[in-house]
C-alpha cells in the first residue's frame, strides 16, 4: 500500500508527501485539519514477516504515547483506518545525526551537548525501566542545537516489547556485543550512546573492535572524551557506565567516584546504598518502600523484595512477592526465595518465559 498526495487518512491527515520508505514502512508528512504539520508511518505489509513490522509500529506507539521529554520524538495519534494501521509523531525540522556528520566530525563542544540531552533522555527513559536498544545516529533527529531520539518499535518497556521469547536487536557498529546473544541491560544503551560519540567524534561508523578508540581516527579528540568512548563501549556491560547519570556526570565534568555508594541497587538511572536492610516495591496506600519501584502496571507488590545483611557483611536479597523475584544466574532467570547476592548480580521483579524480565535491577558491590 502506498499513499498519494492528497489522500486523506481518517478523516484529518492529508498526506503532502512520502518522506521514506523502507522494509519496514513508509513515513509520509501531512497536515492535519488544523493546519499543524505531522509524521504518518505504517507498516509495509507486503507478505514478508507482516506481524513483525505490524507489531513493532504498534509497540512504538505503545511506548511513546507514555512518554513525554524534550529529547524525545512526541506522540500525536495511533488507529486503525481501512484495515491499515497508523502512527502519527510531531514533524521534527531537520536532519538525522548519521546524516549531518558522515564524514564531517563535530566539534567538541557540539559533541558534549548532544550526548547530554542524549544522557538526559535516557535516564528518563531508564527511571520508568524503559531500554531503547537502537540508540544510533540514525535514530537521532538534530533541529537546530537540540535532539530528539526516535524509532522505538525495538525498545522494551516491562512486558513490552517487539516479538516473543528471545528477541536478537543489534545494529552493526553500534549495537552492545550482548545483544548479539539476545541479551540487553541498561548498559547496552550506554554503549550505543558510546558508538555514537565515536561516531560524532571521527564521522565515520565504528568498525573495530570495542572498547572503541576515536582518538585512534582523530588525533584532535582530547584524552577525556577518549576515555569516555573507551568506557562506554568496553566489551563487558559490567565494567561501562553503570547508569546514564554517572555517563552524563563524567561528561559534565561532575561525577565524583568517592560519592559512589558500595554496595548499592542500581534501578534505572538512579542507585541506592544497601546498609543494614533494605525494602523495595512499588509501594501504595501506607506502604512506603525505602525504594518505590515505577510500576504503573501494578505487576510488582507493595514490598516485593528486601535486602538483607548478615553477620559478615554479606548481602541476601529476599522475596516477598506475588508474582516472583528471579536472578539471572547460568544464563537463564532462577526463581529465588533466598538469595546470596554477588557483585554484579541481575535481579528481575517477575520474569516470564515469552515476555523476558519485567523489571531488572543490579547489585553492585565494587
Amino acid at each position: 500500500m502506498k499513499l498519494h498526495l492528497g489522500d486523506t487518512v481518517k478523516g484529518k491527515y492529508r498526506i503532502d508527501r512520502e518522506l521514506y520508505a523502507g522494509g519496514m514502512g513508509r513515513v509520509y508528512l501531512c497536515t492535519s485539519t488544523d493546519g499543524r504539520k505531522y509524521v504518518l508511518k505504517h507498516p509495509l505489509l507486503n507478505g514478508r514477516n507482516d506481524d513483525i513490522k505490524l507489531e513493532k509500529l504498534k509497540v512504538e506507539a505503545h511506548i511513546l504515547k507514555t512518554l513525554i521529554h524534550p529529547y524525545i520524538v512526541k506522540y500525536v495519534d495511533s488507529f486503525e483506518d481501512h484495515n491499515m494501521f497508523y502512527m502519527v509523531i510531531e514533524y521534527i525540522h531537520g536532519k538525522d545525526m548519521k546524516t549531518v556528520f558522515k564524514d564531517n566530525p563535530a566539534a567538541e563542544a557540539q559533541v558534549r551537548s548532544f550526548c547530554e540531552q542524549l544522557l538526559s533522555a535516557l535516564e528518563y527513559l531508564h527511571n520508568q525501566n524503559i531500554i531503547h536498544r537502537d540508540i544510533k545516529p540514525h535514530n537521532i533527529m538534530l533541529h537546530e542545537h537540540f535532539i530528539k531520539l526516535i524509532d522505538f518499535g525495538g525498545a522494551k518497556m516491562r512486558f513490552t516489547s517487539l516479538q516473543r521469547g528471545p528477541t536478537y536487536l543489534w545494529s552493526p557498529g553500534y549495537g552492545a556485543p550482548e545483544q548479539q546473544a539476545g541479551q540487553y541491560y541498561f548498559q547496552s544503551d550506554i554503549y550505543g550512546v558510546g558508538t555514537t560519540m565515536y561516531f560524532l567524534l571521527t564521522g565515520e561508523d565504528p568498525c573495530t573492535l570495542p572498547p572503541l578508540s576515536p582518538r585512534r581516527k582523530n588525533p584532535g579528540v582530547t584524552r577525556e572524551l577518549d576515555n569516555i568512548v573507551k568506557k562506554a563501549t568496553t566489551m563487558d556491560p559490567d565494567k561501562r557506565f553503570q547508569t546514564a547519570t554517572e555517563m552524563k556526570d563524567t561528561l559534565l565534568g561532575l561525577y565524583k567516584p568517592t560519592g559512589a555508594y558500595n554496595p548499592r541497587i542500581i534501578v534505572g538511572s538512579k542507585e541506592f546504598p544497601v546498609e543494614d536492610s533494605l525494602t523495595l516495591g512499588r509501594g501504595g496506600g501506607r506502604v512506603h518502600p525505602d525504594v518505590t519501584v515505577h510500576d504503573p502496571e501494578k505487576y510488582l507488590s507493595k514490598i516485593h523484595a528486601r535486602v538483607l545483611t548478615d553477620a559478615e557483611g554479606g548481602h541476601w536479597i529476599e522475596d516477598c512477592s506475588v508474582n516472583g523475584t528471579f536472578v539471572f544466574t547460568l544464563g537463564e532467570y532462577k526463581k529465588i526465595k533466598k538469595w546470596k547476592l554477588q557483585d554484579n548480580d541481575i535481579i528481575a521483579f517477575c520474569w516470564n518465559a515469552e515476555k523476558g524480565p519485567y523489571i531488572t535491577l543490579k547489585y553492585k558491590r565494587s
